[in-house]
């Protein structure tokens, strides 16, 4: 018996990290659309599209300044410096949707996308599935409130002396601590006069260079990570420019480096797989 080929759909994001310590930058645009191979099967359609929440023009995820393309400028990145930017990914078809793979991909000129790696082994990056039961949607306001606590619990963690310590140990300890901690989380919110409350689904923690991996990236194996026909996943992403004290990497290595990565998420079909 011929088995049916899985039905692919990549959302791109493009996402910019600039300026790491000091220096000038550039930045990229954010793409708000989907890729996909073969949409339509015999069993339904898969279809994604994505929007960010942060801003109500198009632009880049992270950036330095504010512009017309977006705005919540980061600022010169320095070391201990944490930025959480949300992005909605709506499954518009008849089929459900799980989250395969996670990629970053350095832009640029071959100096350029060096710079970009050397950023990576200094950021850890943090990307979460937020949920709400029944998967109630939230108001703009509500929204706004769980991505500045999904913000303030990752400015904790990841610049926290356990995940410190745990990274001088060993790098995968310290995502696995982070991660454990994330799953954890819950956050109580106000939506249309009705108390929400809004947890983690699941969660992937990790260096930004190995979201890259020579262009490969990571098997994000995050099973819960599904996304039901007809609804929107808010994924919090989260980079985070680590301090350099007692590890084995050098901030200043990087002093005045403009860097540009571009996040891409792939899903498959759930049926059939």
């Amino acid at each position: 018996m011929m088995k049916k080929k899985k039905l692919l759909i990549t959302a791109l994001s493009s996402v910019v990290l600039l300026c790491a310590a000091i220096g000038g930058g550039t930045y990229a645009l954010f793409t708000s659309s989907a890729q996909n191979t073969g949409s339509t099967f015999a069993s339904g359609t898969l279809s994604l599209t994505t929007h960010r929440n942060d801003v109500p023009v198009e632009g880049p995820m992270f950036y330095t300044n504010d512009s017309d393309a977006g705005r919540m400028g980061t600022g010169l990145w320095a070391p201990k410096d944490t930025h959480t930017r949300a992005m909605l990914i709506k499954n518009t078809g008849t089929l459900d949707a799980k989250l395969t793979d996670l990629v970053a991909l350095p832009e640029g000129t071959s100096d350029q996308q060096a710079a970009a790696l050397a950023f990576g082994e200094q950021a850890v990056v943090t990307v979460a599935a937020l949920a709400t039961p029944g998967g109630v949607t939230l108001n703009a306001d509500a929204l706004n409130q769980v991505n500045e606590a999904a913000d303030q619990l990752f400015k904790t963690l990841i610049n926290g002396p356990s995940f410190t310590k745990a990274m001088a140990r060993s790098g995968q300890e310290a995502f696995a601590i982070a991660r454990e901690a994330v799953l954890d989380w819950t956050y109580r919110v106000n939506n249309n006069g009705q108390t929400v409350e809004v947890s983690v689904s699941d969660a992937y923690v990790g260096s930004l260079k190995d979201l890259y991996n020579g262009g490969a990236g990571r098997d994000a194996n995050l099973p819960n990570l599904i996304l039901p026909a007809k609804k929107t996943m808010h994924l919090a992403y989260n980079v985070t420019f680590v301090d350099d004290t007692g590890l084995a990497f050098d901030n200043d290595a990087i002093q005045g480096k403009s860097v540009n990565f571009t996040f891409k998420n792939t899903f498959e079909q759930v049926k059939n797989n």
